[in-house]
């Protein structure tokens, strides 16, 4: 495929450039980049998703990749340390994701849950519920992006899972730029697997945006295209599909309201850091990025086996429902298991 030839020949040495020239690096001090290493890594994943941005959505869907561009932009000044206030990185999304939503008139419905529905004959409720979607996935995408590869390879899982079971409309996206989005993202895995970049802001808000986009998109082209809706994927796959960062951004915001942090403060008590953390303290003379890649490799393992399963029946919405919350129990259960653990390890020490 010449379009991932010259997509390759362009990313990687751009990538080992910016490693040299120490372009946009991540490392300034604080205490929460200490935890997985102190070295400078650049932050260009959003500058290396651009190009496949451009090429995948550019003809077909100018305003999308105008939006793209601008959520790319804004993580952008968050990584160059210009636009430093999570509130007015947060103002700055609602905006662009608002103006996307209305203007392209995005939204996920029916929901086959009667009371919902009804709620959501309006459409202007029915916008506010897609703006609020997609913004708990482009700040929950962001959480995430803490280890090596889990971002990226959650991303990469789903996107071969819809290519896999053809769900993805070639009017959206072309079958030969399903098969290059699957290799241009695998080549970006193993860059981020080998700590040659991280995604930043910047890529992570633009993965996240473009995944819901996506998600969306073919929900709403399976209920268009199909006589009866019932018989359509179910919109509870799609939420399946996103219950790892999602669920991650409003455990994490609960979690520091509760504890009467601001919901806005970096800290380490995320659920991938503190299986890193474990992983740390049960292997002491592992390498850090052994235990970095290590851990997102267990939770995107997972994230594969919960995929996995609501592939036998995507339409069957009481299935996908018992898997969304099957999946929630085994978070929260993990969670305050390790937590528990990870406090007795402390304070022994």
């Amino acid at each position: 495929m010449i379009e991932f030839i010259v997509y390759v020949s362009i990313i990687v040495p751009s990538v080992f450039i910016a490693n040299k020239k120490n372009f946009l690096p991540n490392y300034s001090g604080e205490s929460h980049q200490k935890f997985f290493n102190e070295k400078k890594i650049p932050l260009i994943g959003g500058i290396l998703i651009l190009p496949i941005l451009l090429t995948i959505f550019l003809e077909k869907n100018f305003f999308f990749t105008l939006i793209g561009c601008l959520i790319f932009f804004i993580g952008f000044l968050s990584d160059s340390k210009i636009l430093s206030s999570p509130k007015k990185r947060f103002i700055l999304q609602l905006f662009a994701v608002s103006l996307f939503v209305f203007i392209s008139n995005l939204q996920v419905t029916p929901t086959r849950i009667e009371l919902i529905d009804r709620i959501f004959e309006s459409s202007s409720l029915s916008h506010l519920f897609t703006i609020f979607c997609l913004m708990i996935l482009i700040n929950g995408s962001n959480f995430i992006d803490g280890l090596n590869g889990l971002l990226i390879g959650y991303f990469l899982i789903i996107i071969i899972f819809l290519t896999q079971y053809n769900l993805i409309d070639s009017d959206l996206i072309s079958q030969k730029n399903q098969i290059f989005l699957i290799f241009s993202f695998s080549i970006l895995l193993l860059l981020n697997y080998f700590n040659k970049f991280y995604l930043g802001d910047g890529g992570s808000y633009l993965l996240g945006f473009i995944l819901g986009f996506i998600l969306i998109s073919i929900y709403n082209f399976e209920v268009t295209t199909s006589p009866n809706y019932q018989v359509a994927i179910s919109p509870y796959t799609i939420i399946l599909f996103l219950w790892y960062p999602c669920l991650e951004n409003l455990f994490s915001l609960t979690r520091k309201i509760l504890s009467d942090k601001s919901p806005t403060s970096a800290d380490n008590n995320h659920l991938h850091q503190l299986i890193f953390l474990y992983l740390k303290f049960k292997f002491e003379n592992k390498k850090k990025i052994v235990l970095n890649v290590s851990s997102s490799l267990i939770i995107n393992s997972f994230n594969l086996f919960i995929i996995l399963m609501s592939s036998l029946d995507f339409k069957h919405t009481i299935y996908q429902l018992s898997l969304i919350f099957a999946a929630i129990f085994l978070y929260c259960v993990t969670y305050f298991i390790l937590n528990k653990k990870l406090k007795s390890i402390t304070s022994k020490k």
